[in-house]
């Protein structure tokens, strides 16, 4: 999960060698300027346009990155939690994992069901996609008849500590997963039964 794809290791080191800092004399310019009233010169559209593809740029591999590491959010009640091994797509084998970007015991920020193509147990760059969604359940797909729904619980998917969520996916076998949400399954919750369940 911590290591980067290959294709994405020289831009992150490139972006981080980067540094961004005025001259020494700006800030006494800049307060010389403002007491004159001088008014900002008129920037040349190709000095803009360079600026603008400078910047755009920049935001693209800084996306790239954020995403490459599976989301932009980071804190003390951030946790991602991988969990591997099921059978979350109907396929018959237990190779599907889920990677889940949470607060802890609360609100679901991205969630990704995913194939353990190489056998290692936990989510790496080999392994295949089968639902990415973000912070809302949603059908990704047409629901056809041989459509199935597995339900695991009980563990802790959210990073909360209590082994208190259940993870229930829709599928399509062998290989299609077409919507997946991580619910709150503790006693209180269980002994009100299915209606209380709220998906995250």
């Amino acid at each position: 999960m911590t290591e980067m794809p290959d294709e994405l290791k020289e831009m992150d080191r490139k972006l981080k060698s980067m540094r961004f800092a005025p001259r020494a004399s700006f800030g006494p310019e800049l307060l010389g300027r403002l007491r004159r009233g001088d008014q900002p010169a008129p920037t040349p559209s190709g000095v803009r346009r360079h600026f603008l593809s400078a910047a755009v740029v920049l935001l693209t591999a800084g996306t790239a990155l954020a995403l490459a590491r599976f989301g932009p959010l980071t804190g003390p009640g951030v946790v991602t939690v991988d969990r591997c091994c099921y059978d979350l797509d109907g396929g018959g084998k237990a190779d599907d994992g889920v990677l889940v970007l949470a607060e802890r015991n609360a609100r679901v920020h991205r969630l990704r069901i995913y194939e353990d193509l190489d056998g290692s147990g936990t989510f790496t760059p080999a392994d295949q996609v089968r639902l990415d969604r973000g912070g809302h359940p949603a059908l990704h797909g047409l629901v056809g008849a041989d459509i199935v729904a597995i339900d695991r619980c009980c563990l802790d998917f959210d990073g909360g500590g209590p082994d208190d969520d259940g993870l229930l996916v829709i599928g399509v076998p062998p290989d299609r997963v077409v919507m997946a949400a991580i619910y709150e399954a503790s006693m209180e919750v269980r002994d009100r039964g299915s209606d209380g369940w709220l998906l995250r």
